[in-house]
């Protein structure tokens, strides 16, 4: 029965690091374009906008290879 159980916990590992990728995508995308606002000259916007572009993409990566070491 623990096979079965770890299959389980397994799922909804994935299920929990995809909604939160799927998120963080969503978030990632909206903060890209915070970031445009550089090339227009609101640098604190676009500044805000890169760090979070930035932090949005590494926890994405961690994600990835969280799973990764799962399997």
């Amino acid at each position: 029965m623990t096979h079965s159980e770890s299959e389980t916990e397994k799922l909804m590992s994935s299920l929990h690091r995809g909604l939160l990728g799927l998120l963080l995508g969503i978030v990632g995308i909206f903060a890209l374009q915070l970031a445009r606002r550089l090339l227009v000259g609101e640098y604190l916007i676009g500044i805000i906008g890169v760090i979070v572009t930035l932090g949005t993409g590494y926890w994405i990566l961690s994600l990835f290879f969280e799973g990764l070491q799962e399997r």
